[in-house]
């Protein structure tokens, strides 16, 4: 089995780290920058739950602008998008290459609209719904430290990919340790993500602070509502959701589960990076005036996100 890694930052990273150490596939690995060239030279390190060393002799390296590598073309069997969510659109030149005609690609980057566009770009009988809750940062280019085991969440969409086509994919990540987890509603699973991403990543961006901090009352009810804001226009979408008090202990379990945890749009903001703001809160917004309705905390949330890393 052939699997190509694309924009592997950190979740990407620890993902083909976990599937080459697994000895079970050939891993293609595609990143950027420093971080690709140490993958190129040195290997992935990985730290935190796990303490694991991968050798770059174990793994395909292919980096962005500088070094392709053809010898997937025409060849993975699957493709996972791991990249930041706007840059999810410029690998799909990189994956079309890859894919021969029974590849299934999957993008686990956060935010909606990921699948729609995979889709349009690959064909519904290539696209599977992909989710992950693993938690992982990366201290210095070529390090990851697993900072949470979580889950990948695969799901069958109503024009895409089967599950049952995919079996030994998900073999794979069970044997891997990646803990995989399948949802017949695929659109329903990235929905769940969703609305626990809006509630946590702007606030946690904007005040600094740790996912667990979030638990405070006056801040948890904030983070609720946010969330709730969300569930709303989701079923106006027609997606099948939890209710009200489930999502509430969803988002509370997931606070306390990674209490210790930056989350990712923190760390963007931290380090001047682009947020995936367009694609959590604002998608919520923008989806929101469809139907004529207001989501005045999702509107704030992404008016402040924006401006921060506008400077």
């Amino acid at each position: 089995m052939k699997i190509a890694v694309l924009g592997a930052g950190s979740i990407g990273t620890l993902i083909a780290a976990k599937l080459v150490n697994s000895k079970l596939a050939d891993v293609l690995v595609h990143a950027r920058g420093e971080h690709a060239a140490k993958l190129a030279l040195d290997g992935i390190s990985i730290t935190g739950h796990q303490e694991l060393e991968i050798s770059a002799d174990d793994y395909e390296i292919s980096i962005a602008g500088v070094m392709p590598n053809a010898v997937f073309d025409g060849a993975a069997d699957y493709v996972l998008i791991c990249s930041k969510a706007n840059q999810v659109e410029d690998l799909f030149d990189i994956a079309k290459r890859m894919c021969h005609l029974d590849t299934k690609v999957m993008v686990l980057s956060n935010g909606l609209g990921h699948v729609e566009k995979c889709k349009d770009a690959f064909g519904a009988h290539r696209t599977i719904a992909a989710t992950t809750t693993h938690g992982a940062w990366r201290p210095s280019a070529g390090v990851v430290n697993w900072a949470g085991i979580g889950a990948i969440n695969l799901g069958e969409l109503p024009y895409g990919a089967k599950l049952s086509q995919i079996h030994d994919f998900v073999d794979l990540l069970e044997k891997s340790g990646l803990n995989p987890n399948l949802h017949n509603d695929g659109m329903g699973m990235i929905w769940s993500k969703i609305l626990l991403n809006i509630a946590i990543n702007p606030i946690a961006a904007i005040t600094g602070l740790r996912n667990g901090a979030l638990l405070d009352d006056g801040m948890f009810e904030t983070c609720v509502e946010v969330m709730l804001e969300g569930a709303k226009i989701s079923r106006l979408e027609g997606i099948t959701t939890l209710d009200d008090a489930t999502l509430i202990d969803n988002l509370r379990i997931v606070l306390q589960a990674t209490s210790n945890n930056q989350c990712s749009m923190l760390q963007d903001v931290r380090e001047g990076r682009c947020t995936e703001i367009q694609y959590l809160n604002r998608q919520v917004v923008d989806r929101a005036e469809k139907y004529g309705v207001s989501t005045p905390l999702n509107q704030l949330l992404s008016k402040l996100v924006e401006s921060i890393t506008s400077y």
